[in-house]
């Protein structure tokens, strides 16, 4: 079986390293098709603490998976939550088991699927965050294996992002969650002219997702809360969703925009519509094409 070409290369960047494309990545091509080399099983964490899994673990990896789970990053913060540790090699190796925690902690990837709790992609990680990503990932759970798709065109030399947190939040708000991994994100969206007004666009995606994440959960039930813009009927809900949609649009969140399509054409059911409520699964199914890769040739 031909082995699929690699579409990314490694450079230098002002905070480090980070993946750049070699060539124009059309939208919906996969980037990334990577086996974990260390992995936190639910069943694991049952019988001691989640650190303690990944340090006994080291002595069984190769000489090559140590060396590039040590070429990784880690944040001062990672490493004096394990500080108690310094000092202590992992069991079998010479490896500062403090330093170890530290690079898996900064990197591994919350996976939650399969019974796994995480898991360390060496070339995953190396992706740098950017509150509008261009790609999406999803772990695979039948093959093992993380994928990274780009979710728009990406051109050649441009930067391969992903995002770390949620995004579509207001700046403060990602602000304090990107203080986990010890650094402020100074991308257009953050520090760029227009900051304010993706800010204001945020804030208010947040807000009607909290507003229709509670009609669906009270709506039914005629519990409704008796608070401004809470919908009383699915038309109501979907002119809120219809209004994220454009905010979305207008932000160029991808996935986002993907899942509010999908609740638009639930609410528009809910409403009698059903040819919009068949759109809005049209274009659901579009984006699911590109952040998967179903049917991509």
């Amino acid at each position: 079986m031909e082995q699929a070409k690699c579409l990314y290369m490694m450079k230098e960047t002002a905070d480090g390293h980070g993946l750049f494309a070699k060539e124009l990545i059309k939208a919906g091509t996969r980037i990334i098709h990577e086996k974990p080399i260390l992995t936190v099983s639910q069943e694991e964490t049952k019988t001691k603490a989640e650190y303690r899994c990944v340090v006994d673990q080291i002595a069984d990896l190769s000489d090559s998976d140590k060396q590039r789970l040590m070429d990784l990053y880690h944040n001062d913060k990672k490493l004096r939550e394990f500080s108690f540790l310094q000092g202590q090699p992992c069991p079998g190796t010479d490896l500062d088991a403090g330093i170890v925690l530290a690079k898996f902690y900064t990197n591994a990837a919350n996976i939650t699927s399969g019974g796994l709790e995480c898991g360390l992609f060496t070339t995953f990680c190396r992706m740098n965050h950017l509150c509008t990503p261009n790609i999406c990932w999803v772990y695979d759970e039948p093959t093992g294996f993380m994928e990274v798709y780009a979710v728009r065109d990406i051109d050649k030399d441009e930067e391969i992002t992903n995002s770390y947190i949620e995004v579509a939040i207001s700046h403060e708000a990602r602000m304090k969650e990107l203080s986990n991994w010890g650094f402020t994100c100074r991308c257009t969206a953050c520090e760029g002219q227009d900051a304010a007004k993706h800010d204001e666009r945020r804030r208010r995606i947040a807000q009607i997702k909290g507003i229709l994440d509670m009609y669906q959960e009270t709506g039914k039930s005629g519990d409704v809360p008796k608070f401004a813009e809470i919908p009383k009927t699915d038309l109501e809900a979907l002119r809120l969703g219809e209004e994220s949609l454009a905010l979305l649009s207008d932000e160029g969140l991808i996935e986002q925009l993907g899942v509010m399509y999908g609740l638009c054409a639930k609410f528009a059911k809910g409403a009698g519509l059903d040819d919009f409520a068949q759109d809005y699964e049209e274009m659901e199914f579009e984006i699911l094409v590109i952040t998967t890769g179903e049917y991509i040739d």
